[in-house]
């Protein structure tokens, strides 16, 4: 896991101090290490997270030379989980390997099967590979999004990037807003992620999830879909019981390869069934390895190889508390505490902290975003500052098994399709972007098992009455866990999401920051936000009075938005220093090139 950022120039050779200062503007998600190789017309740069092998061998940009000589130049920011079983088909025909990381395997498998090599991996990823040979740069992404990756096309010069605020580092780029997707994120902000491959930093693309973009020192650019949903729907059993032991075992082995770490691992548990679900999910395995009769019984019979790679430390939970506020599930994340015999550690919301976070919070979300990040932006803060450098996390469940209530509301004969729209591209991948972001400012990985392709295709091809059967949602997954889980747990039925609480946060020192906010320019003319000024009005009514009330909550969440909307301008594009040195943060100028400790 890491930062990654390239340059490919088609006149010139690229410039080594210019790639240098666009790396080390990712400096948060690499903090153990950077790397930058330049050959004529094109620069590879890796900021490191040493999650695998962590020695200097496993460094990035990595060189792989093929069996026929081809040496291949990667730059790799993700895991392929199933690295061993495919290093060791890839020994049987003639490759050899001189990491134990699973960046050599992608190369090797990529100069043995190409593209091809896509459909073995069991991952997340997002790359960029060389190959001298065909003198071509290969940009590639995940089936399902999970890992960033962005390009600028400027004059005779491509470059990519994991992060937007990368690109600011570019001595040719002057950061501006594009309001066509601000307008849309204003419009739709649960689906901007999804369907736009804009972004509100003008001129920087989203590569598609699923897609290769291939790029020729001629100048020539092919963008292609590498990934098929349809195309690869397997066959489910015919039986709800059949289906329900496939379900259990698809999503344990989905949590074990996940566990495959030379760090510490831990999870973020909110006490919801799907972070709980994980948070057993690794007990099982954990206690299993110590031979606890619980979670041998869970697994059956296993070879003991099944743990190989898995971290020995897996036992460490991260739970977010709001003290008297309806959403907080603390109640309940302990009883998951107990029952998985975790190591918790509690990170407390208030207020005056939460607002000196808010800058923070909003540059490490990158693009526009609807939700208040704070919390998940704390959670995996003290996770680095517990020494843990990797978490598996239940994103992906939700949209999956029918988790909101917007699925309960459509006829059964669609469900299936409303699921696949959530999360192919309506909901889901503002959720993983928002993650990626919060965890990787703080130098931590995110791993979700409910997004392992296997789990997800067969998800997919189930009956909507294996998710929905007009009485509980995540039917099967209930029912697959009876056991792994805390009786309470898995028959839990109530839903709070990961949420901040928003009301009382107004009512107290939020509602100042909202009232300065509706007073700069960023706010008035945010593009086709036609109630701005109604916005304005009611939060300075219910501000001055502290009136607040969980009735407000679509202008409360709209005011949100517009504050999180001034806080980008200004940080990203340079709108003001207004409302972040008011919160006590500092606007990043573009020309720094020191981003969070890089080297200037």
């Amino acid at each position: 896991m890491c930062g990654i950022a390239g340059i490919l120039d088609y006149t010139q050779p690229v410039d080594r101090a210019a790639l240098d200062r666009f790396t080390d503007a990712l400096a948060h998600r690499g903090p153990d290490g950077r790397g930058t190789w330049t050959d004529g017309p094109v620069g590879l740069g890796h900021r490191r997270l040493a999650i695998l092998d962590p020695s200097p061998l496993g460094a990035c940009p990595m060189a792989y030379e093929a069996p026929d000589g081809e040496v291949l130049r990667l730059t790799f920011n993700g895991e392929i989980y199933n690295f061993l079983e495919l290093r060791e088909t890839l020994r049987a025909e003639g490759y050899r390997f001189r990491t134990d990381t699973d960046t050599e395997v992608v190369a090797a498998a990529w100069h043995r099967w190409g593209a091809e090599a896509m459909h073995r991996f069991n991952g997340m990823w997002a790359f960029a590979l060389w190959r001298e040979r065909t003198r071509t740069l290969v940009l590639a992404r995940d089936r399902f999004g999970v890992k960033p990756l962005y390009v600028l096309a400027t004059g005779s010069r491509v470059a990519f990037a994991s992060e937007l605020k990368a690109f600011r580092a570019l001595p040719w780029v002057t950061p501006q807003l594009d309001p066509e997707a601000a307008a849309l994120f204003f419009r739709d902000p649960a689906a901007y992620d999804g369907v736009s491959m804009g972004t509100a930093l003008a001129g920087v693309h989203r590569v598609p999830a699923g897609h290769t973009l291939t790029l020729g020192v001629d100048g020539s650019a092919s963008l292609d879909a590498w990934w098929d949903a349809d195309a690869h729907v397997p066959e489910v059993p015919a039986t709800y019981d059949a289906q329900v032991e496939a379900f259990r075992a698809l999503f344990l082995d989905a949590v074990r390869v996940r566990m495959r770490s030379d760090v510490p691992i831990g999870t973020s548990l909110s006490g919801g069934l799907d972070s709980s679900a994980v948070a057993c999910g690794m007990a099982v395995f954990a206690r299993a390895a110590e031979g606890d009769p619980w979670g041998v019984s869970m697994l059956g019979a296993r070879s003991n190889d099944a743990f190989v790679r898995c971290a020995a430390d897996a036992r460490r939970t991260f739970i977010a508390t709001f003290p008297g506020d309806p959403v907080d599930e603390r109640a309940w994340a302990d009883l998951v505490v107990a029952h998985a015999k975790a190591l918790p550690e509690y990170w407390t919301f208030r207020g005056a902290a939460a607002l000196r976070d808010l800058p923070a919070s909003v540059w490490a979300l990158d693009d526009l975003s609807a939700v208040p990040a704070v919390p998940v932006f704390n959670i995996y803060r003290l996770m680095r500052a517990h020494g843990v450098v990797v978490t598996l996390d239940g994103h992906g469940g939700d949209e999956l098994l029918a988790g909101y209530s917007w699925h309960r509301e459509v006829p059964r004969t669609e469900l299936n399709a409303l699921l696949r729209r959530d999360f192919a591209s309506t909901h889901l991948p503002s959720i993983l972007r928002n993650y990626d972001g919060c965890s990787m400012a703080n130098g931590v990985e995110v791993r979700s098992p409910f997004m392992d392709w296997r789990l997800v295709q067969f998800t997919h091809a189930l009956p909507a009455e294996c998710k929905y059967d007009g009485t509980v949602s995540k039917r099967i997954l209930r029912d697959a866990l009876t056991g792994v889980l805390p009786e309470a747990i898995r028959t839990r039925t109530s839903k709070l999401g990961f949420e901040s609480p928003l009301v009382a946060w107004a009512n107290g020192g939020l509602g100042p920051v909202l009232l300065a906010a509706t007073r700069t320019d960023a706010w008035q003319g945010a593009p086709a936000v036609a109630e701005a000024a109604r916005v304005a009005q009611v939060v300075e009514a219910r501000t001055k009075a502290r009136a607040w009330t969980a009735d407000d909550r679509i202008a409360l969440a709209l005011a949100w938005r517009l504050l999180s909307y001034v806080l980008w301008c200004e940080q990203f594009v340079g709108a003001g220093d207004r409302i972040t040195r008011m919160l006590g943060g500092a606007v990043v100028p573009a020309a720094r090139t020191d981003l969070l400790g890089a080297a200037a």
